[in-house]
């Protein structure tokens, strides 16, 4: 990254940080690779138990992990949701 674009970087995180950036205008990075099998174990979660509090399925994560096949860049998004905030996540999927 260029220091142009470190200072520009810099200059947006303190706009939004004093709340002069308009919440949709916010830049996101959807990461590309997510450690499915270390974001599970940190929850102390079977496969099983981690595809259904997150209504994921059992193969895709299976998949993941052993790495036949990667999650697309919504399952990603999702995932690093999963990773930062696990309770919102149950408590926005709950019944």
């Amino acid at each position: 990254m260029s220091g142009s674009r470190i200072i520009e970087s810099m200059k947006e995180a303190v706009a939004i940080s004093k709340g002069e950036v308009p919440e949709n205008s916010y830049i996101v990075h959807i990461p590309e690779k997510v450690d499915v099998k270390s974001i599970r174990e940190r929850m102390g979660l079977s496969q099983a138990a981690f595809a259904n509090r997150f209504g994921l399925s059992v193969l895709a994560i299976r998949n993941w992990e052993q790495g036949k096949r990667q999650p697309d860049p919504a399952a990603r998004a999702y995932l690093k949701v999963i990773e930062k905030a696990p309770q919102a996540v149950s408590e926005a999927l709950a019944l």
